[in-house]
């Protein structure tokens, strides 16, 4: 083999093995905070509603834990037409919990990465929007994002690139969405069994929360579990205790 076609093909293997770096890093998932400590991140998805979030925070508020809220931009978007959201999502950011990025419409994105990106785009624009209404700068990278369903398939790395944010937030998923259908044992059940060092969990903006969420943080809290989110500056702010990983 000649001379010149050795190096071209050490110089191919050599690019593939870049670029997949490159494609890595930039399409990354995470699915909790790498840490020895016994703490948790919670996070609520599919509001801001005025009345499931004001009542999830109330909880949240007792037994001083701090979430972070996944929000989709068609609910966001009534921040300065409706007084009952603008009052419940101003309390998120006053009370020290987290604003993300859920997408605009929640819908399947595959093969969609062009609206995708635009949807992803506006929804950290209104975010960043309401943060600066209430005093705060905040840059798009350290807006959180988790896909709805918790999609991920080839060609997000292109969307991240294009949105600016370093990962894609995952967690555990239980079926708490169902409520009365799963009900309270059993969501309980599904988060216990789930439960390890800085874990996150995915639940969602729902009127059942109410019912199983007293018990699951009042337990946790007796055997020694701290709650972190994205709220910088704070001692509640997850690098506090480590970085994100999957």
């Amino acid at each position: 083999m000649k001379k010149s076609i050795k190096i071209l093909i050490v110089f191919t293997i050599l690019a593939g093995f870049i670029f997949s770096l490159c494609s890595f890093k930039s399409n990354k998932e995470v699915g909790k905070i790498v840490t020895k400590e016994k703490v948790l991140m919670l996070t609520f998805d599919d509001g801001p509603s005025a009345t499931e979030d004001w009542e999830i925070m109330n909880i949240l508020d007792q037994y001083n834990v701090k979430a972070t809220f996944f929000m989709t931009g068609v609910n966001l978007e009534k921040y300065d037409s409706d007084p009952g959201i603008k009052k419940v999502v101003d309390r998120m950011i006053k009370d020290g919990h987290s604003l993300g990025n859920h997408s605009y419409y929640h819908n399947k994105y595959t093969n969609n990465q062009t609206q995708l990106v635009k949807e992803l785009n506006d929804v950290n624009n209104l975010i960043k929007g309401i943060y600066e209404q209430n005093g705060i700068s905040i840059e798009t990278k350290d807006i959180p994002i988790r896909m709805p369903y918790l999609q991920y398939y080839r060609g997000l790395g292109y969307v991240q690139k294009k949105v600016g944010n370093p990962y894609w937030v995952r967690g555990y998923l239980g079926t708490d969405y169902l409520g009365e259908e799963t009900g309270k044992d059993k969501i309980l059940k599904q988060y216990y069994s789930h439960l390890s060092n800085g874990k996150i969990l995915v639940a969602h903006t729902r009127e059942y929360a109410k019912v199983w969420l007293p018990e699951f943080l009042e337990t946790l809290q007796s055997e020694g579990y701290k709650f972190a989110n994205f709220t910088q500056n704070t001692n509640h702010y997850y690098q506090n205790y480590g970085k994100l990983g999957s």
